[in-house]
């Protein structure tokens, strides 16, 4: 379990946070949802350690953020950024045997179950093909696959992504989803962001959904994603229709 209990962050004068207590199941997939500038990377980061409030406490798995050094941190929670910069030579396989530096020595090579994960992290994605190839080679969505591939490898029982679907095509998007759905079967914990509130409707998952800094509600999708919530959120007239057996939000400008 995650847990948030009155944590405060400001960026400069900029508030973001005041007193800002959650919980995230274990277990679960959860989507954070809002507008630009809500506030869901911050939390993101904040959740991962990247960014420390002001005040209050972080807890992961039962561990008090500030008791755990890096490497300790890096065995319990990895993170899927919205974006990475790379040199363009650097080998894709190289990037995802970074997932396993929280195991090993820096001077130390990698072992055959090392490389087993990496491999089998690398397989899940569909981008084993991709292993020999230079990261600068890459187009946006493979370098998201890649990306995920190396928080597999890290083998953490959270992950944290940053709309992880953001570059890819619809095809992509639905394995992503199956593989989010996998992972959770498998006793991962997962907290996402994501643009498309229609990602959380057809699967078994939470959302937290954010409103200028404010939670608006953690829970069921289907009990967080509401006509109204979405109206007060996205200031859009929404419903929930269902076509082919899948659940859609249909949207309208108020």
């Amino acid at each position: 379990m995650i847990v948030l209990e009155e944590v405060t962050f400001f960026y400069g004068r900029r508030r973001i946070f005041t007193d800002l207590s959650l919980k995230f199941s274990r277990g679960k997939i959860t989507f954070i949802m809002g507008i630009n500038g809500s506030g869901k990377t911050t939390l993101l980061r904040i959740i991962t350690g990247s960014l420390k409030p002001q005040t209050g406490r972080i807890s992961l798995d039962g561990h008090n953020m500030n008791s755990l050094d890096i490497r300790s941190r890096a065995k319990i929670i990895s993170y899927v950024p919205q974006s990475i910069n790379l040199h363009a030579d650097f080998l894709v396989k190289d990037y995802i045997s970074l997932g396993r530096n929280p195991y090993v020595s820096w001077n130390v090579r990698l072992s055959n179950h090392d490389l087993r994960i990496i491999e089998s992290s690398a397989e899940s994605m569909g981008i084993i093909d991709l292993m020999s190839k230079n990261f600068g080679e890459l187009s946006g969505g493979q370098k998201q696959a890649v990306s995920i591939a190396r928080a597999l490898a890290q083998e953490t029982p959270i992950i944290v992504m940053d709309e992880p679907m953001s570059s890819l095509d619809v095809n992509k998007q639905a394995g992503i989803l199956s593989l989010l759905e996998e992972l959770r079967r498998r006793g991962k914990t997962i907290i996402l962001t994501t643009h498309n509130p229609n990602h959380a409707l057809n699967i078994s998952c939470d959302v937290c959904l954010m409103d200028n800094s404010r939670i608006i509600g953690i829970g069921d999708s289907l009990d967080i994603l509401t006509e109204d919530n979405i109206s007060h959120v996205y200031g859009l007239k929404a419903c929930i229709a269902d076509f082919c057996g899948q659940r859609q939000l249909i949207f309208k400008m108020l």
